[in-house]
């Protein structure tokens, strides 16, 4: 009996065990197939929402824009240019040739909203590089330095010898009105001293007569308005005084005429902006009035036409900057008006140009500095308008070139002196820029030298006046600086000597 108990309580643990384990399997089959769905939806639902995108419902787009160190952010087309240019220069005054690359990416962010459920970004880059090969022409500075005079001077008078030398004469340094005058030497670019005015003057003119002689009339002395002239004589290197003329003026102009007087018309007077005219026979060294203009005018022109008339424009009546032309006929003395220019004008120049046109450029009105420029047609006394220069500029200088060009230096803009120069091109009427000045200038000269050469003296940097002069070479376009004068001058006017 004890055994076949034993026996059966063995078979009943051992029914119990099998039951256990088989229990214990079947937790493991349920939780394997539990982890295994889990497992297969997690897939699936990768397979769907990431690596098999849909196509997109919604977006949005987020651009970014690069141009060089530049980043914009904008939603828009993205585009990202980065431009590089190499330069090669050929000789001194040839072309430059510039190749531009241009690299162009254009990237878009997209973000992709299908049904209710966001998405990953998917982001594409586009990459084009493309050169662009590109010629300009730019000009080299023509400019270089000859000798400066000893001191500054400003509003002062420069003019030609017949053997090559330059003549210059007063001016202002600071509060001093100059009564000195100095003789530059082309050859080997010295200035020397060349005598004493009787009178220190400034705003005045200088006019070389058919005697070689130079005439020098008006001006300013620091205190009063001067009617006095004097004459240099180059043979003697010597000043002597000549008649007064019968009225006291500044800012005015004085040109030779076809029968060897000289012309003076308008200036300012003793607090009166004058209309007056009045001739100088250098014969018998005497002034007479003649016929006075139709309008008061001070710092205007007056430019001797091939057919022996004067031509004067523009300046200042003491009210406003006018716009008014007018001829002088020596033959009649008597004047008479011409067309008007398409702006007002004061501070400008005007130049004689080997087709017998007048070209004015720059100037001063309607507090605007100008740089228009327009010619006048002597034989239809009407004016058209020609190209602008590239800079305003008003006290500047026109000087016309033995090829028939016209070289424009320097002036003031809006009270910043400028050291620019320009060329015009009379048989095209183009404008050309060309080497700048090695000092900005206004309120100087210029003048054409015997070997073609141009000498820029004095005038004013807008602080103070200037010693130094430059020499412009059309032939290399080159500037160079020359030695000081014994004075610094600026304002100043030239005029050719016919000897020596």
């Amino acid at each position: 009996m004890d055994t076949n108990k034993a026996y059966a309580q063995l078979n009943i643990e051992e029914v119990r065990s099998n039951k256990w384990w088989h229990h214990r399997w079947f937790k493991i089959a349920c939780l394997s197939f539990i982890i295994l769905s889990v497992l297969t939806i997690t897939l699936i639902l990768m397979l769907k929402f990431v690596i098999l995108v849909p196509e997109k419902l919604d977006s949005t787009t987020t651009i970014t824009t690069t141009i060089s160190t530049l980043t914009i952010t904008s939603i828009s087309t993205f585009t990202s240019s980065t431009t590089s240019t190499s330069t090669t220069t050929l000789s001194t005054t040839s072309a430059t040739t510039t190749t531009t690359t241009i690299s162009t990416t254009t990237s878009t962010t997209t973000t992709t909203t299908p049904s209710k459920t966001p998405s990953t970004a998917t982001a594409i880059t586009t990459s084009t590089t493309t050169s662009i090969p590109t010629t300009t022409t730019a000009r080299h500075s023509r400019w270089s330095n000859t000798g400066n005079t000893t001191d500054g001077r400003e509003k002062h008078t420069a003019s030609l010898l017949g053997n090559g030398k330059v003549l210059v004469t007063g001016g202002s340094y600071a509060n001093t009105i100059l009564n000195s005058s100095e003789l530059y030497e082309s050859s080997t670019e010295i200035w020397t001293t060349a005598g004493k005015m009787k009178d220190g003057r400034d705003y005045h003119t200088a006019t070389v007569l058919g005697s070689g002689k130079v005439l020098v009339a008006g001006g300013f002395n620091g205190v009063t308005i001067l009617n006095t002239a004097e004459l240099y004589d180059p043979s003697t290197g010597s000043w002597k005084t000549t008649h007064n003329m019968n009225q006291a003026r500044q800012g005015h102009t004085a040109s030779l005429l076809a029968d060897g007087s000289v012309l003076v018309t308008g200036g300012f007077g003793e607090q009166v902006f004058l209309d007056h005219a009045e001739l100088y026979d250098p014969s018998t060294e005497t002034w007479t009035t003649t016929s006075s203009m139709k309008a008061r005018r001070d710092y205007h022109t007056a430019t001797l036409l091939t057919n022996g008339k004067v031509l004067v424009t523009g300046g200042f009546n003491g009210e406003i900057i006018v716009d008014t032309a007018e001829l002088y006929d020596p033959s009649t003395e008597t004047w008479i008006t011409t067309g008007n220019m398409a702006e007002a004008r004061d501070g400008h120049t005007a130049s004689l140009l080997p087709n017998g046109k007048v070209l004015v450029t720059g100037g001063f009105s309607q507090h605007t500095f100008k740089n228009t420029a327009e010619l006048y047609d002597s034989s239809t006394g009407t004016w058209a308008s020609t190209g602008n220069m590239k800079d305003t500029r008003d006290y500047h200088t026109s000087t016309v070139l033995t090829n028939g060009n016209v070289l424009v230096t320097g002036g003031s803009h809006g009270g910043i002196t400028q050291n620019s120069t320009e060329l015009y091109d009379s048989s095209t009427e183009v404008w050309i820029t060309t080497g700048s000045m090695n000092n900005a200038r206004q309120n100087h000269q210029a003048v054409v030298l015997k070997d073609g050469k141009v000498l820029v003296t004095g005038g004013s940097n807008g602080g103070r006046a200037l010693h130094t002069a430059e020499l412009y070479d059309p032939s290399t376009e080159l500037w160079t600086t020359v030695d000081k004068m014994n004075n610094i001058q600026d304002g100043h006017e030239i005029s050719p000597l016919t000897n020596g």
